[in-house]
């Protein structure tokens, strides 16, 4: 087979599985929020294909989920679509671009084991406040346009709290997203590149 399209079916294989973990990952969710546990784990597979494959995939999968899970849900819950839910596809879209500015560099990772940790931990913590700024814009911008809409969201009683404190809605926003965030970032990267780590073990092509 011609490397090129081996190459392409191998990086669409990479898409369509990085989709399903994402899925999977956002299914758990149900599970941990009946426990009140606040993650999301719906950026596992992204980080994985996009350490695997690049930013355009990572960042195709990262839009994909969020369509794709939003209309889920309405279809799930027999309610209808909302659109703007879809927005929080950026947040996605910022934790692969934030994670593909280290991963490009894949010698990096090979130096040793202390190394790569601290990296997948700068990664972390750098995707965090990227994906807390953007979600927090997404939350101000549906809150102030679709008020009422986020009464069982994660960080509603994170947003009340901080509002309390008369910082604001967007600083509110901001803030209630980061001690989720955080852990939720260190847990998806450091999972997202062990799924890629395992996959290329037993590739016998170098990554993408």
């Amino acid at each position: 087979m011609n490397k090129n399209v081996l190459s392409f079916f191998l990086i669409l294989l990479a898409c369509v599985i990085g989709e399903i973990v994402n899925l999977a990952g956002a299914h758990l969710l149900l599970l941990l929020e009946s426990l009140h546990i606040p993650l999301f784990l719906d950026t596992i597979g992204s980080v994985a294909v996009t350490f695997y494959a690049g930013l355009i995939p990572g960042i195709i999968v990262a839009l994909l989920f969020n369509i794709i899970r939003t209309i889920q849900i309405a279809l799930v819950n027999g309610t209808e679509i909302y659109p703007w839910e879809m927005l929080y596809m950026l947040c996605g879209a910022a934790i692969v671009a934030v994670t593909w500015a280290f991963a490009r560099r894949k010698e990096n990772f090979r130096i040793n084991r202390q190394i790569t940790i601290l990296y997948l931990i700068l990664i972390a913590l750098l995707s965090a406040f990227a994906s807390s700024v953007v979600g927090g814009l997404v939350e101000t911008v549906t809150r102030i346009f679709f008020d009422g809409i986020h009464n069982k969201s994660l960080t509603e009683y994170f947003v009340r709290a901080f509002m309390g404190e008369n910082l604001g809605l967007f600083a509110s926003c901001v803030f209630a997203r980061i001690p989720m965030t955080v852990m939720d970032r260190i847990i998806c990267t450091f999972a997202g590149y062990s799924l890629y780590a395992l996959v290329k073990k037993y590739k016998p092509y170098e990554s993408l």
